[in-house]
């Protein structure tokens, strides 16, 4: 059965939202391809906030968020943050990405993809997390 919008079916609630994560555990975090897609919209949607953790920071590493149209390759999709996260700052902190201004960016087709881009040096990252809120649209 094909995936239903449910910003399209329940006018009553003008905000249908949730969350996406991914999680790289223990040491997996600091090998680069482990990086990847972590999600696929079934609908049209928002992205509302990216939030990241992890229990050991990297030496230099930095992360962020991009949205990957179908058919397109991974690094050559949108960066969803202003800037990336740095992965070198403290561990078990919680750190909000600061988001694109540009309403069209966040805003995920059906079929787009979310994916974990990384950069710098990831050794001894341990154990990130990543949560994207968002919400559906019609």
């Amino acid at each position: 059965m094909p995936f239903k919008n449910p910003a399209l079916f329940d006018q009553e609630s003008p905000v249908k939202g949730f969350t996406v994560s991914v999680v790289l555990p223990g040491a997996t975090a600091a090998t680069a391809a482990n990086y990847g897609s972590f999600w696929i919209a079934p609908a049209k949607c928002v992205v509302d906030s990216i939030t990241y953790s992890f229990s050991a920071n990297s030496s230099s590493g930095t992360v962020e968020v991009e949205k990957v149209p179908s058919a397109t390759a991974q690094g050559s999709g949108t960066n969803l943050q202003t800037a990336t996260v740095s992965t070198a700052s403290a561990a078990n902190t919680n750190q909000a990405a600061t988001l694109s201004a540009t309403a069209a960016t966040l805003e995920l087709a059906s079929g787009d993809r979310l994916a974990l881009e990384d950069g710098g040096s990831l050794t001894s990252l341990t154990d990130l997390v990543c949560t994207v809120g968002l919400h559906w649209i019609p």
